[in-house]
C-alpha cells in the first residue's frame, strides 16, 4: 500500500493583532491501492512533517515541536532541521496538540487514518512572536479586573438586530464577526447561533442578518464553542488575552436550521410510508401462515427456500459485494427485518454456493427487538440478536427462519449498533466485520457508536435508487471501515477529515461538524 497525503496548513500572522489564522490546503498524491483486509491496531503509525516558516522569508531551524495526544499525557518531541521541518511518527487517526517553540498560538492537528501515510502542516509566523505577545499581553491586574467584570454578566447575553451593543470597557472584549454560508454558499439568514465560553460558561446568543453575519463582543481569555440548535460544539474559537482593542472573524458553511427541519419532515414522511408498507406486508404474511396452518417460523422457512431457487430481485448487491471482496474469516452481521427479505435470500444463496471455501465464517442476525412494541425498545437493550457459528446451509436457513419468526421490526429505524456491539461479543475471533444493512432504515441507536471502534464493511441494501442514508456513512467513517454498493467499494471514507466531501451514486456528502451532510443530488 502506498498513499501519501500532504495537508498544508498555513496560519498567517495579522501583524497589528499578532493573531495567527489557519488556511488549509490539501494535496492528494497517488494511491496504488488499499488492502481490504487491513487490520487496525495500536501499532498503526503515520508520518507528520511540520514546516516552520518566517513570515518575512526563510525558515526556522532547530526549533522544538512537541506533539501531545489529546486524552493522553505522554508526548513526542522533535526538532526542525535546516529546511525548517520537524518530523514525528504518531498514532493513526488521532488528534494532537502541537506546541511550537517561539510560537504562541494553540494548534491542533489530526493525523491520517492509515499506516504509512504522510501529512504536512505549515505554520508561518513572526520571529518575535513571543516578545510581541508579551508586549501586548494583559497584566495580571488587568486579568483580575476582567474576571470581576465578566462575573457580573448574565449567563446568557442576548444580541438584538445581529449586532451586540458595544461594551463599556471594550478592551476586555474582542469584536468577533461571524459569517455563515448555506450549502449553496448563499448567506444563511436568521440563523440562531450561541457562543459559549469553555472556562467561564458565559453564553452570547443572536441571529444572523440578511448577509448571514452576526457580530458579538466575546470576553478575552476563553475558548468559545459555536453552537446551533441542532448542532452543538460545531466549531471552536480561541479568544486570547491581549491589551487594547482587538478583532477576530470566522467564516463557516452550515446546513441551516430551516433546511434541517425540512429534511426531518421529509424523513418522517418517508419512514411513515415504509412502516405502513411493512404493516401491510406483515398482515399478508400472517394471514397466509394462518391459511396454511403453519407457524410464522415455518412460513419464513418456506419462503426462504423457495426464493433461494429463484432470487426475485435485480439488486444483487450482497452477492456482488461478497464475491468481489476477498474478505477472510468474516463475521457477518445481518438485518433480517421484513424489508430485508430479498437481501437475506441473496446472502443464503451466496453462502450455499461458497460454503466449501469459506473458513471460520460466523453470522449474527437481528430483528430489532423480537416483536417488541416501539415503546418497549430501549437503546442498547432492544434485543432480537442471534448468533450462528459455521453452519450448514440447512442450519443457516433454520436460524434465519427462527429469528424472523421471533419478530420483524415494526418501526422503521433498526438497532444496528446494538447488533454490532453484542454480535462482536458473541463471536469467536474474526478478521473482517461485515454488516448487511437496510439503507432505507435509520440507525435508532447511533449514539452507541462512541463506544464501538471495530472497522465495519457496510453493504448498503436498497441503494440502487441513489438514496444513501448518512447514518451508515457515519458508522463507516467513525470505525475506519468502508461502504459498499452494487458497483462501488468506497474505502477512502476511513481517512476523510472534517470539511472534506465524497460522492456516492451521484450524491455528494460533506463532513460538517462531525456529521455527513448531503450537499448535492436529488
Amino acid at each position: 500500500m502506498v498513499l501519501v497525503v500532504i495537508l498544508r496548513k498555513r496560519p498567517i500572522m495579522k501583524v497589528n493583532l499578532l493573531l495567527a489564522k489557519r488556511i488549509f490546503r490539501y494535496f492528494l498524491f497517488a494511491s496504488l491501492f488499499f488492502s481490504s483486509s487491513f487490520l487496525w491496531s495500536q501499532d498503526c503509525k503515520t508520518n507528520i512533517n511540520i514546516q516552520l516558516e518566517n513570515i518575512a522569508g526563510g525558515v526556522y531551524s532547530n526549533e522544538e515541536v512537541v506533539f501531545t495526544k489529546i486524552g493522553a499525557t505522554d508526548n513526542v518531541t522533535s526538532k526542525s532541521d535546516y529546511k525548517g521541518i520537524a518530523t514525528a511518527s504518531l498514532d493513526c487517526g488521532s488528534r494532537y496538540k502541537v506546541n511550537i517553540e517561539n510560537h504562541t498560538r494553540k494548534q491542533e492537528i489530526r493525523t491520517p487514518e492509515r499506516a504509512g501515510m504522510t501529512a504536512m502542516f505549515t505554520y508561518t509566523y513572526n520571529h518575535d512572536m513571543v516578545a510581541s505577545d508579551k508586549r501586548f499581553a494583559m497584566s495580571e491586574i488587568q486579568k483580575v479586573e476582567l474576571e470581576v467584570e465578566i462575573k457580573l454578566l448574565p449567563d446568557t447575553t442576548f444580541v438584538k438586530n445581529s449586532i451586540m451593543t458595544r461594551p463599556r470597557n471594550i478592551t476586555n472584549y474582542t469584536a468577533f464577526k461571524f459569517e455563515v454560508k448555506s450549502l449553496d454558499y448563499t448567506s444563511l439568514v436568521d440563523e440562531t447561533v450561541i457562543f459559549t465560553g469553555k472556562n467561564r460558561n458565559k453564553s452570547f446568543k443572536g441571529t444572523t442578518n440578511d448577509r448571514g453575519i452576526l457580530i458579538v463582543y466575546l470576553p478575552k481569555g476563553d475558548e468559545y464553542s459555536i453552537n446551533f440548535l441542532y448542532n452543538k460544539n460545531f466549531a471552536m474559537k480561541d479568544i486570547p488575552f491581549s491589551k487594547g482593542t482587538s478583532q477576530a472573524s470566522s467564516n463557516i458553511q452550515y446546513i441551516g436550521t430551516k433546511e434541517i427541519l425540512r429534511r426531518k419532515k421529509i424523513e418522517e414522511d418517508r419512514i411513515k410510508a415504509i412502516e405502513e408498507q411493512l404493516a401491510r406486508e406483515k398482515k399478508e404474511f400472517e394471514d397466509w401462515c394462518k391459511k396454511e396452518k403453519i407457524s410464522f417460523e415455518e412460513g419464513h422457512k418456506r419462503r426462504l427456500e423457495a426464493s433461494m431457487r429463484n432470487v426475485g430481485t435485480t439488486d444483487l448487491v450482497v452477492d456482488k459485494v461478497l464475491s468481489r471482496n476477498n474478505w477472510s474469516q468474516k463475521l457477518i452481521v445481518c438485518d433480517v427485518t421484513g424489508s430485508m427479505n430479498p437481501y437475506v435470500q441473496q446472502l443464503l444463496t451466496w453462502y450455499q454456493l461458497n460454503i466449501v471455501k469459506e473458513k471460520n465464517l460466523q453470522f449474527v442476525f437481528f430483528n430489532d427487538g423480537d416483536n417488541k412494541s416501539t415503546s418497549m425498545k430501549k437503546i442498547g437493550e432492544t434485543g432480537g440478536i442471534y448468533y450462528q457459528n459455521k453452519p450448514s446451509i440447512e442450519e443457516l436457513v433454520n436460524k434465519v427462519s427462527f429469528v424472523q419468526g421471533k419478530g420483524g421490526g415494526g418501526d422503521g429505524p433498526e438497532n444496528n449498533m446494538e447488533a454490532l456491539i453484542k454480535g462482536v461479543g458473541m463471536a469467536d475471533p474474526y478478521k473482517e466485520l461485515v454488516m448487511v444493512a437496510d439503507n432505507h432504515a435509520p440507525v435508532k441507536d447511533l449514539e452507541l457508536l462512541t463506544s464501538f471502534s471495530s472497522p465495519v464493511h457496510i453493504i448498503l441494501c436498497g441503494a440502487s435508487g441513489g438514496f444513501i442514508h448518512p447514518d451508515y456513512l457515519q458508522i463507516a467513517w467513525k470505525t475506519k471501515g468502508s461502504i459498499h454498493t452494487i458497483e462501488e467499494d468506497i474505502v477512502k471514507i476511513a481517512s476523510m477529515l472534517e470539511g472534506e466531501t465524497i460522492q456516492i451514486m451521484g450524491r455528494k456528502f460533506k463532513i460538517m461538524g462531525g456529521e455527513f451532510i448531503q450537499v448535492s443530488g436529488s
